[in-house]
């Protein structure tokens, strides 16, 4: 029954994570036209990593229409593992650009406009990628990080070692949860000090809104990362333990329900900017032919 249950959650993602991140991508790219060089093109990079998960939950679902046959394989396993594993890490190095940006918007609101983003956007892209793909490929890269032992049952912890976990967690996912968990706070002071004073206040009031603006941006980004935590969190604190501790046997979970719920994330990225992105919602709402009504001083957030 749990494995039917994985088989058709497998089947429901890789319907339906595709689409909806393909429908925020043509979104972004209609404002990016509108709005060149603008920091949408960190929200264009999120769901094509959010795009490529997907993809691999096709990879998933066939598998398990086919029972297994492709875990037969340790190196179709590790690579699988591999493309799994690099797009979720780069949806979460996207989220800390994202931030980063928006806490400079907030904390440089008169001089951020005049920064250059062209040259320093498409270098942090491109290492980005390239980081990714190397942290998601260590085990192929290195062979000491692979499972000598394996048994055909294709898990993280089954085709490769502890070590690489602890990477991924303690390399990875924590420092940066941990580096956007201090600019949220940061964002969240600078706005609170200059709500108090807003009212208060004749003088530059322009600077001012143009902060809080920016924090009801940084909302969205707030929203995204709380979906991650969610998502990723149960699957990390799992293998976390199932590495820790060798009496225990978590690979049943962490390679059917804990990484499908990881999984869902990639779901929950399209539906928040849906949701909580006026310029996006309102794109969305022409692609999908439904009439758009003139918004009164619109403001970007995403």
């Amino acid at each position: 029954m749990v494995s039917v249950l994985c088989a058709v959650l497998h089947a429901l993602l890789s319907c339906l994570i595709p689409p909806a991140n393909l429908l925020v991508i043509v979104a972004v790219c209609q404002l990016l036209r509108k709005h060149p060089g603008s920091s949408y093109i960190y929200v264009l990079n999120l769901a094509t990593a959010d795009l490529l998960v997907g993809v691999m939950c096709i990879t998933e679902a066939l598998d398990d229409v086919l029972d297994g046959d492709f875990d037969r394989s340790k190196s179709f396993c590790l690579l699988r593992i591999s493309l799994s594993m690099t797009p979720c890490i780069g949806s979460i190095l996207t989220l800390l650009l994202i931030s980063l940006d928006r806490y400079l918007a907030v904390r440089l609101p008169l001089s951020y406009r005049t920064l250059p983003k062209k040259a320093p956007m498409a270098l942090s892209l491109i290492f980005l990628w390239i980081l990714a793909f190397l942290l998601g490929h260590l085990p192929l890269i290195f062979p000491s990080l692979q499972q000598s032992n394996y048994t055909g049952y294709c898990g993280l912890l089954s085709v490769a070692r502890s070590e690489y976990l602890y990477t991924l967690c303690f390399g990875v996912f924590a420092p940066s949860l941990l580096v956007l968990l201090c600019l949220h706070i940061s964002v969240c002071s600078i706005a609170y000090t200059q709500h108090t004073r807003l009212p208060h206040s004749c003088v530059q009031p322009g600077p001012l809104r143009a902060r809080l603006r920016h924090f009801k941006a940084l909302r969205t980004v707030l929203f995204v990362l709380v979906g991650f935590g969610l998502s990723w969190g149960p699957y990390l604190v799992g293998g976390t333990v199932q590495a820790a501790c060798r009496t225990c046997d978590l690979s049943g979970a962490l390679k059917d329900s804990l990484f499908i719920l990881g999984e869902t994330n990639s779901l929950l990225n399209p539906l928040i900017y849906a949701l909580h992105s006026r310029d996006i919602r309102s794109h969305l709402a022409k692609l999908s032919g439904e009439p758009s009504f003139p918004i009164i001083r619109q403001t970007r957030t995403y």
